[in-house]
């Protein structure tokens, strides 16, 4: 019987698979046949060189370039005042004890930018991992915190071989550039000319916390990418989980096509018993559907019905902490919202992971649909963004 159910249950993910393909496909031969400015409009990531997707350089390109000295519309300058108010319930039981030797609870900040949260929970006695894919974030943060951050003087790259993860580069060798490659540039190292890796790549340092000190290690790398075996080889949390996680507009600024795949991301690197504080925005998303060319969304709207979908009862337990209308700061940094009279309000739930499952996903297996159909819409932008020129 045990096998009768296992041959069922692959052929119903196999079907799964198939409709993933032919979705991807049918997103390809149907954005083509559309208008193309409206095709491209809708694109969110680029094709990579690679034939990948590069998720950063619309960050880098659209909200991180910007005159020396100035911050993006999302950063700012003080703790969030709900993860002020919320961090006893969020971290009931994991709250860290100056007076014993033993690890500290540990945090991950997903998309963290430069945020002053992180050495703010450090200070705490919380040992934290941020994962931010654009190094002028990481930068600016390294010089803005040097008083309270110490040791992080430079990153260490990491590559991938058949042993696992480990700390240096990998090389190409090539007699001359052949174009832009994600994560890497082409230059003479110590292997000589050609393409060296730059990320993944950690920045180490740590908190001073008088008879100890909080880690506070910075992954530079894509989100999508962080696993639980780069973790554990990179940073201080060695087994690759996290007690905590500190979502503070990270799902927001992703399109909810991808949410799946950033739910399903996080639950790998959490533990069981550990806890998502989430911030998030919601209001009437059909009011302001994505378009390149402007700066919102993100941040994109999330509902309760969207994180049951996420984070299924099973596995999870979610909870609302908070509720409150987005006040004038948040309008002057999101214009769009004025210009189109749009209201909105800002979210605070706690999930707690109850058991291991497939958050976001049905399996393994239809992640290779969703892969395939994501990869589809992409072409089809390219497609379409070379019929309009």
């Amino acid at each position: 019987m045990q096998a009768g159910a296992w041959s069922s249950q692959s052929d119903g993910e196999a079907s799964w698979v198939l409709l993933g393909a032919a979705a991807g496909a049918g997103a390809v031969a149907m954005a083509t046949a559309k208008d193309a400015r409206r095709s491209s409009a809708n694109c969110y990531f680029e094709p990579a060189p690679d034939g990948g997707v590069d998720r950063l350089k619309r960050w880098s390109q659209v909200y991180w370039n910007l005159p020396a000295g100035t911050s993006p519309i999302f950063h700012h300058t003080e703790v969030n005042p709900h993860l002020e108010k919320h961090l006893a319930q969020w971290s009931k039981g994991m709250s860290p004890d100056e007076t014993k030797a033993g690890p500290l609870p540990k945090v991950l900040v997903p998309l963290c930018g430069k945020s002053v949260d992180m050495p703010y929970l450090c200070e705490l006695g919380f040992g934290v991992v941020g994962v931010e894919g654009i190094p002028r974030a990481l930068l600016e943060f390294k010089a803005e915190h040097q008083i309270r951050v110490k040791g992080m003087k430079s990153k260490l790259p990491f590559a991938l071989d058949e042993q696992g993860w480990r700390e240096g580069t990998t090389f190409q060798a090539a007699a001359q550039f052949a174009g832009a490659r994600s994560g890497q540039s082409f230059k003479t190292g110590d292997q000589g000319l050609g393409y060296y890796s730059e990320r993944p790549a950690v920045w180490r340092g740590k908190v001073n916390l008088g008879r100890r000190h909080a880690p506070l290690h910075l992954i530079e790398g894509d989100m999508f990418e962080v696993t639980p075996e780069l973790v554990a080889a990179s940073t201080f949390a060695t087994d690759g989980r996290f007690d905590l996680v500190y979502d503070c507009a990270a799902l927001v600024s992703l399109p909810p096509d991808c949410w799946k795949q950033y739910a399903a991301g996080l639950s790998s690197l959490l533990r069981v018993g550990g806890r998502i504080l989430l911030i998030v925005v919601q209001y009437d998303q059909g009011k302001l559907p994505y378009a390149r060319n402007r700066i919102n969304p993100p941040p994109f709207s999330v509902t309760r019905e969207n994180l049951k979908g996420l984070f299924p009862d099973s596995s999870w337990s979610v909870t609302m902490l908070e509720t409150e209308p987005c006040d004038e700061e948040f309008a002057r940094r999101h214009p769009s919202f004025g210009k189109r009279n749009i209201s909105a309000r800002k979210v605070v739930y706690l999930l707690e992971k109850k058991a291991e499952g497939n958050a976001g996903s049905r399996s393994a297996l239809v992640w290779v649909a969703g892969a395939t159909a994501v990869l589809g819409s992409i072409a089809a932008c390219v497609a379409g963004t070379r019929a309009a020129e």
